[in-house]
C-alpha cells in the first residue's frame, strides 16, 4: 500500500508498506526526508516520507507503480 497527500503549500506526504519502493527512495531521492517509521513487532512495516513539493510528480509515480 502506498499513499500520498498534501501536507502544506512546500511538501507532500508518501507512505509505502512496498519495500521495493523505500529502497528506490533510499537510491534515488536522497531530498526525501524520512518523518516516521512504523513497527510490529519490532519489524519494519512502512515509511511515511516528506516531499518537497517539486518532486510531486515523482511521489505520484511511485505510489503508481505499487498499484500495479
Amino acid at each position: 500500500m502506498t499513499e500520498v497527500w498534501k501536507l502544506d503549500n512546500k511538501h507532500y506526504c508518501l507512505y509505502t508498506e512496498n519495500r521495493d519502493i523505500m529502497r528506490r527512495i533510499k537510491r534515488y531521492y536522497p531530498d526525501f526526508e524520512i518523518m516516521a517509521e512504523y513497527f510490529k513487532f519490532d519489524k519494519l512495516i512502512g515509511i511515511q516520507y516528506k516531499v518537497p513539493i517539486k518532486r510531486k510528480r515523482s511521489a505520484f509515480r511511485l505510489a503508481k507503480v505499487d498499484q500495479n
